[in-house]
């Protein structure tokens, strides 16, 4: 058969080439006379055996002279006897170009110009050799190939390079039928030839990667953060180490990650530099300042996407397994991934909702900007007014049918819930809120105002924006307390502060009413509230301090039954206005103060003296009623003191 059976014959017979050049003295007549047996070779090899030395050349249009100092580079990297040789006949550590120009005198001499096109604009010293720095001397640069085009001409892969991934479309990859707009945009943007770079905007899990195997065929991706902890040099060099593996495999450099930083700057001028299609990946609205062409991708799937790529991902699952709310694709194929897992461990293979529900719950845990809690309380437990505790089951419901109000023909803009929860302190907001959660059977996620809140201008809109992306991909009733400290009411200008913490209250309110899940709000002062926020909400749940009747059953539910000796005198109980959260304090301190007493349940007097104690830090006093109760009480403590003297 002429020619070459496999790309390591070939690499094999360039090394003996090379060899032979080295050799002392080298036979000159015989190299020249291998180099046109290797051309012919070349020539007959079929198209169907691919070459990587003849792929390189082509695809990046080497002149004879660069192409033969790549081989050189090549052969120095693969065989340690050359570099020996060279070593000891010119005491330095590493080979030159000028050796190698010397190297390839018999198959291509030196010429007057070769020093001035060697300076020049050329990919030899600009891309393929690692250490393409300036020098005073461009003839001393050491002729080391770079990783990328070593590992495709020794075994046509791409090298393991920290920070440098091949993003490759896997066998029989079926892409869910999303982004439409956009694939359309970067299919025209790359088989135009991609003049300019394209940014390509979009939080993690939007499928901004998959965007590019579907529109490109794949991409040579670029870890720009790993670049900011290098060294200038070792940062250009990993720059170039994509550009090499994106020119030989024909598909674009994506720089991921990108800042307006160093690597990102290389990135951009090596890219432009040499024509290499560039699609910069970044979720940073600052970086967009200096682009030319952006697509922007979705956060969260609309309802038909997510039901698409539900049954697409899980063909096999029941109608009612659907996740609902918003969430992004990354998000849908996790969910997809753990309910999949949850319907394997009960013996089955088709998922049903309440492995989607049980998947939900556990994605995430301590999540950024908020603590995730399981929901202890139950709707049934709450003693509220009946108006309040309908209000509470008609958000329940709300959350439950948000798609069924489209097919009703209702307008809705997103099938979000959002209520605030009002009133007193110690009333059951947070308890109410735990309730919600466990009703819809979701996982609780309480907004941390310390984390969220930052003096620097924009940080708070990015922390509440990533704290809700958080609760909306896991599905969470998302929790804020003490919400006016956030939404509260904007100011007239008088300084700069007001000037942006005006903006923020408008992203805040901006961010609510987009808010596709459930989002609720406790404050114990609605009137800080500004206007336009609260007309965007969906629920105002009042909670008041309750009446008489209310309270004897609180006394009643937090006094356990076994625990109690002689009569407890509820209604009289019931008598002080206190909050729900006050009378279990209440109970609580009676408790510890028969335990104190070393006695095995409370009994009238404990409960009576903890009431007081508590009455006393608002200024109040017993009832009379409960006061006569501690001084017979009193009277009987002496009688049966003397009695036992």
């Amino acid at each position: 058969m002429p020619g070459w059976e496999d790309n390591s014959a070939c690499i094999l017979d360039y090394l003996e080439l090379f060899q032979s050049l080295a050799a002392q003295p080298a036979d000159q007549a015989g190299c020249l006379e291998r180099w046109r047996r290797l051309q012919n070779w070349e020539l007959d090899t079929p198209d169907t055996v691919v070459l990587a030395p003849r792929l390189l050349r082509e695809r990046f249009d080497l002149p004879l002279r660069e192409y033969l100092l790549v081989m050189a580079a090549l052969a120095l990297e693969m065989d340690g006897q050359l570099r020996a040789d060279f070593r000891r006949r010119f005491g330095l550590a590493l080979p030159t170009v000028e050796y190698g120009l010397e190297l390839i005198a018999p198959l291509c001499p030196s010429a007057v110009e070769t020093l001035a096109e060697l300076t020049g604009h050329n990919l030899l010293t600009g891309l393929l050799l690692a250490a393409a720095g300036e020098s005073a001397y461009p003839l001393e640069r050491p002729l080391i190939l770079c990783r990328a085009a070593a590992a495709f001409l020794t075994g046509l892969s791409a090298p393991e390079y920290r920070g440098v991934t091949l993003l490759l479309p896997p066998e029989k990859t079926r892409y869910l039928p999303i982004h439409s707009r956009a694939l359309e945009q970067l299919t025209l943007w790359y088989g135009s030839g991609g003049l300019q770079p394209l940014y390509l905007h979009g939080r993690d899990g939007c499928g901004r990667r998959t965007l590019l195997l579907r529109g490109c065929g794949g991409a040579v991706c670029v870890e720009l953060a790993e670049g900011t902890r290098l060294s200038p040099a070792d940062q250009a060099q990993l720059c170039r180490e994509g550009a090499v593996l994106s020119r030989l495999l024909s598909v674009p450099v994506c720089g991921v990650d990108a800042r307006a930083d160093d690597a990102l700057a290389e990135l951009l001028w090596l890219c432009r530099e040499w024509d290499i299609p560039l699609v910069v990946v970044t979720q940073e609205e600052n970086v967009l300042a200096q682009a030319g062409e952006v697509i922007r991708l979705p956060s969260r799937l609309t309802p038909w996407e997510r039901e698409q790529g539900w049954r697409a991902v899980l063909p096999g699952a029941e109608p009612d397994s659907v996740p609902p709310g918003g969430m992004s694709i990354g998000a849908l194929r996790e969910t997809a991934g753990l309910a999949l897992r949850m319907a394997g461990a009960a013996g089955r293979t088709q998922v049903r909702g309440e492995d989607t529900r049980r998947a939900l719950r556990q994605r995430g845990g301590t999540m950024a900007f908020g603590i995730q809690f399981e929901p202890y309380a139950r709707l049934e437990d709450m003693v509220l007014p009946e108006e309040a505790l309908e209000q509470l089951r008609q958000i329940c419901t709300a959350a439950r049918c948000g798609r069924q109000l489209a097919d009703w023909g209702v307008p809705v803009r997103n099938e979000g819930v959002t209520a605030v929860f009002y009133g007193p302190s110690g009333t059951g907001k947070t308890m109410a809120a735990n309730a919600v959660a466990r009703a819809l059977e979701m996982p609780l996620l309480r907004a941390d105002l310390s984390e969220i809140m930052d003096k620097y201008v924009g940080e708070t809109e990015k922390h509440l924006g990533r704290l809700m992306q958080c609760a909306r991909e896991n599905r969470c009733v998302l929790l804020f307390d003490e919400a006016d400290a956030l939404f509260g009411k904007r100011t007239g200008l008088s300084t700069g502060h007001d000037k942006f913490a005006n903006l923020s209250t408008s992203f805040l309110l901006q961010e609510i009413e987009g808010y596709d899940g459930v989002a609720l709000l406790s404050t114990n002062l609605l009137q800080n509230f500004d206007e336009a926020f609260l007309r965007r909400l969906s629920y105002v749940v009042r909670f008041a301090l309750p009446d008489a009747g209310q309270r004897e059953k609180l006394w009643r539910r937090a006094l356990p039954p076994d625990r109690l000796e002689g009569t407890i005198p509820f209604g009289d109980l019931a008598r002080s206005e206190l909050s729900p959260a006050r009378i279990n304090g209440v109970a609580s301190a009676a408790a510890v103060a028969a335990m104190s007493a070393g006695k095995n349940a409370m009994d009238a007097a404990d409960v009576v003296r903890a009431l007081g104690l508590e009455l006393q830090k608002s200024g109040k006093t017993l009832p009379r009623e409960l006061s006569a109760l501690l001084a017979e009480q009193g009277v009987q403590k002496v009688e049966t003191a003397v009695t036992m003297m």
